[in-house]
């Protein structure tokens, strides 16, 4: 196993988030588990692909569209054969403004898994088809790079973004707790930066200036969840990536996600995954075939 299987992208311009490759493959392909912090949308133009996540297993063909969350953990696979497909990869964080504050929660809930939206193509062929033709589009104007390619290509992306966000279901507008949602950005950054280590509550509900019991409150009714809980699924989903992506042992894979007592670290692990750690790679691993 390779030791970090974190993909690194390369912008085309260093001054926009956003890489567009259009790719003709005919040889066989078996791509390995790994990640990366851009989100990634694929598009079929000829051909068929299958890509494997944590639960799900997509299989693709002419016209099919897919979509990888950041740090989601995947891979792919192809037989030989003719295959035409675009891959989008973009930081959708550059992508959110001030105007962008009500529907927070939807780009910025840590853990979110944004292949789950790949129901919503399956569901409705209206949507998948507009997202397909804008990655089309935006593949044309990445080749052509005319004057102004940028702003259209951002404009397309946001397009994108909201064709997403009007027809996901399992997020729907909450006005009321906007404000809010707003202010626990910074608990939500201070957790992901503390993942593999101290995480303090009392801590988290200093930066919003609130005491310590009513700030759990707070956060469960905005988050769905109490603080601890979001806490160790955002370890064990680090766990997860460490599992599938790097030759560690589970004692050190529990060390590095900030859960040093294994006992503790088991039962959690099997709490999300109804399995141990190394049962867990062992059967995400045979899916990567050689």
């Amino acid at each position: 196993m390779a030791e970090h299987r974190s993909e690194h992208i390369v912008y085309g311009n260093p001054l926009q988030p956003v890489r567009v490759l259009h790719e003709f493959r005919n040889e066989r392909v078996a791509g390995e588990w790994h990640y990366h912090h851009e989100l990634e949308l694929i598009a079929i133009v000829r051909g068929e692909f299958s890509i494997y996540t944590k639960d799900k297993v997509f299989h693709l063909s002419a016209g099919d569209v897919a979509i990888i969350g950041s740090f989601e953990p995947h891979h792919s696979f192809k037989e030989e054969g003719v295959m035409e497909y675009i891959v989008l990869q973009f930081d959708i964080f550059k992508f959110l403004g001030q105007d962008m504050v009500p529907y927070m929660k939807y780009f910025t809930e840590a853990g979110r898994l944004y292949s789950k939206l790949n129901s919503v193509f399956a569901a409705n062929p209206e949507v998948k088809n507009q997202v397909f033709a804008h990655i089309h589009e935006i593949a044309a104007e990445y080749t052509r790079r005319q004057k102004g390619y940028e702003i259209a290509i951002h404009s397309l992306i946001c397009r994108i973004i909201l064709v997403l966000l009007r027809n996901d279901a399992s997020f729907p507008p909450d006005a009321e707790n906007d404000g809010q949602r707003a202010k626990l950005v910074p608990v939500l950054d201070y957790i992901e930066k503390n993942i593999s280590g101290r995480i303090d509550m009392k801590e988290a509900a200093q930066m919003m200036n609130l005491d310590y019991f009513y700030f759990g409150k707070v956060f469960k009714r905005i988050m769905g969840k109490t603080f601890i809980e979001h806490v160790n699924s955002r370890r064990i989903a680090n766990a997860e990536l460490i599992l599938l992506t790097r030759d560690v042992s589970v004692l050190e894979t529990a060390s590095l996600v900030g859960m040093p007592n294994m006992t503790n670290f088991y039962k959690i692990f099997h709490k999300y995954n109804k399995c141990s750690p190394k049962e867990f790679r062992k059967r995400l691993l045979c899916t990567v075939k050689s």
